[in-house]
């Protein structure tokens, strides 16, 4: 199969870092986000920009179009093109540093990277914050440009990994991405007329995570998954528990099924050149019940039920929990 690189543990080592820390912070704060890139990047962008428009309260821009960029660079040339887009696209904005101008890039040198870094400058001199995602360390990139270095060898994954980064920066904002089965189970409610109790009776969770509401954690090692030989080899070695497949089925008729487990830690040494979560959705594709499954996860999730086999329900009975576990 094509490398992807050990995607999940590129991605959270991102998300973990101080560079994509300080962009989340500027991402909330601004209204006018700006994406553009060449070639690939350039649909990313263009994909990205409506669904940050849908999901999010900003208003976010690519150029997307090749009628506008082609006339654009007729009137100048490759080299200014997306900085003068950029000076279309701010026209009437009164406060500047409201805006965010990031930029996607593959290549480290290049008549494609210099336009986008072209336009990056524009963007910092002009006074807008200014952000470069890019697959691995450009060359005399200004100090004053934020940048985000993915660490990918491969065009495919850089741009993958730029796709998921959209979402991460639209949930680090505190909205909404939809589930699959979480829009399916919306729809089907609103063509019955049924008003969704979940959504208007119960807020334990912050605006724009309503959807979580519907979510079910599930433990896997010694709930789904026998887990009788410890570690052993790192893999997922065991059989399904008695019952277990039936269940996974039958809860997802009703909730957004969210697998937790310690194989998903980031810190958890790769078996085999894959990450715990990936050995994980391998097990469940084998056994055919991938397709119930929402996420797989080693973060405690937001859910209404947790099913665990060392958990210890408490109920404002702190002297039966002690003696339990003491």
């Amino acid at each position: 199969m094509v490398s992807i690189e050990n995607f999940d543990n590129k991605f959270r080592k991102i998300g973990n870092s101080e560079e994509w820390k300080k962009l989340q912070s500027i991402f909330n704060e601004c209204s006018h986000i700006f994406l553009f890139g060449h070639g690939g990047n350039m649909g990313i962008a263009d994909h990205a920009a409506i669904d940050m428009t849908r999901l999010t309260d900003k208003n976010v821009i690519a150029p997307g179009s090749g009628v506008l960029s082609t006339s654009i660079i007729s009137d100048n040339n490759f080299n200014v093109w997306l900085a003068k887009w950029l000076e279309f696209r701010t026209r009437g904005i009164k406060d500047l540093s409201k805006c965010l101008a990031i930029g996607m890039s593959c290549s480290t040198t290049g008549e494609s990277s210099d336009s986008l870094v072209h336009a990056l400058s524009w963007a910092q001199d002009n006074g807008l914050n200014t952000c470069l995602w890019a697959a691995q360390e450009k060359e005399d990139l200004r100090d004053d440009i934020l940048t985000i270095n993915q660490d990918c060898v491969n065009y495919h994954t850089s741009e993958l990994m730029s796709l998921a980064l959209i979402y991460e920066l639209i949930h680090g904002a505190g909205f909404n991405c939809p589930t699959i089965k979480g829009k399916e189970k919306l729809r089907k409610m609103e063509e019955l007329g049924v008003e969704d109790d979940f959504t208007t009776s119960n807020l334990n969770v912050p605006p724009g995570f309503e959807g979580e509401l519907k979510n079910i954690a599930v433990d896997f090692d010694g709930v789904i998954h026998t887990f009788d030989k410890g570690w052993f080899d790192g893999t997922c070695y065991g059989k399904p528990i008695e019952g277990s497949l039936d269940a996974l089925e039958k809860l997802s008729e009703k909730w957004n099924i969210v697998i937790f487990t310690a194989k998903g830690r980031p810190d958890r040494p790769l078996v085999n050149g894959k990450t715990g979560i990936e050995l994980v959705w391998e097990w469940l594709e084998k056994y055919d019940v991938a397709k119930y499954v929402d996420d797989v996860t080693w973060e405690k999730p937001r859910a209404e039920y947790y099913i665990d086999d060392k958990g210890v329900h408490f109920d404002n009975n702190w002297d039966e929990v002690l003696e339990i576990v003491l």
